[in-house]
């Protein structure tokens, strides 16, 4: 059924149900998102048994054992952008511990073919940096476990934003250096965010990154309620760079998924 036919029906069946209040419709449906727009109870059938029954929200406090987290940090500053470009780029002219040359060497893959242009007077955006030059610019920073996971496609870690640069660094053979520091400086806003997260809702669980946004399962109980979560990242929210965030409890599709995976 297409989304108008679709929503012609959810408004017939609104309708007669719920507008009335003379009709009670029986509803057979695996789209969570289906029933909880249209049914004001909701019981989950596994196997041939009836696991519960209630209104949406009797179920998400009932068996919804965990918050879904979404968090946005702030874009990265330009000034913050310029230093870090400087920095590798001065750092890059001037290293003891390993020879010029092998150095010059990482860095023809954008400069090499533009007479006019020199290593020492190139800026950043026509610097673009080789997979070695990358691991080693990760270990002047301090961490060259994250640029590894990069170079090697490990998407997951990366997330969409690194995913886009693993596959440039391949088909490219570089990465400019702008694109990189941005890179770099966006995970360290969500190593921040991370690392206050794990700190401050022991047991909370990493979902995914799309390179905006970063998602968490948090503890649900008594212990920790949606009101605790929500002061305590709204208290922290300008320290941490947070442009903004949502939260929410357990959605009826997990909870569905988590019935049908036990029956």
């Amino acid at each position: 059924m297409d989304p108008i036919a679709k929503r012609f029906m959810w408004e017939v069946i609104s309708r007669l149900s719920t507008r009335r209040g003379k009709t009670a419709v029986i509803l057979t449906t695996h789209s969570m998102s289906e029933a909880q727009a249209l049914c004001t109870k909701i019981g989950i059938m596994v196997g041939g048994k009836l696991r519960c029954i209630g209104s949406p929200q009797h179920l998400k406090n009932r068996f919804g054992n965990h918050l879904e987290l979404e968090v946005k940090p702030m874009e990265v500053d330009s000034l913050d952008l310029e230093m870090l470009c400087q920095i590798i780029q001065e750092k890059l002219f001037d290293i003891p511990s390993h020879p010029r040359s092998s150095i010059l060497n990482d860095l023809e893959v954008c400069i090499g073919g533009i007479d006019s242009i020199t290593s020492e007077n190139a800026s950043a955006g026509e610097i673009s940096l080789s997979e070695g030059m990358i691991v080693r610019i990760g270990r002047w920073l301090g961490n060259e476990e994250r640029v590894k996971a990069l170079v090697s496609g490990n998407n997951e870690s990366c997330g969409a934003f690194g995913e886009q640069l693993s596959e440039q660094l391949v088909r490219d053979g570089g990465i400019p250096l702008p694109i990189f520091s941005e890179w770099w400086l966006t995970k360290e806003k969500f190593a921040v965010i991370d690392s206050f997260i794990q700190s401050s809702f022991p047991g909370a669980m990493y979902q995914s990154c799309n390179g905006l946004s970063v998602k968490y399962q948090l503890p649900y109980g008594e212990d920790l309620s949606l009101a605790d979560v929500f002061g305590h990242i709204e208290r922290n929210r300008n320290e941490l760079g947070i442009s903004e965030y949502s939260l929410s409890q357990s959605t009826l599709e997990t909870i569905f998924n988590h019935f049908a995976a036990n029956p």
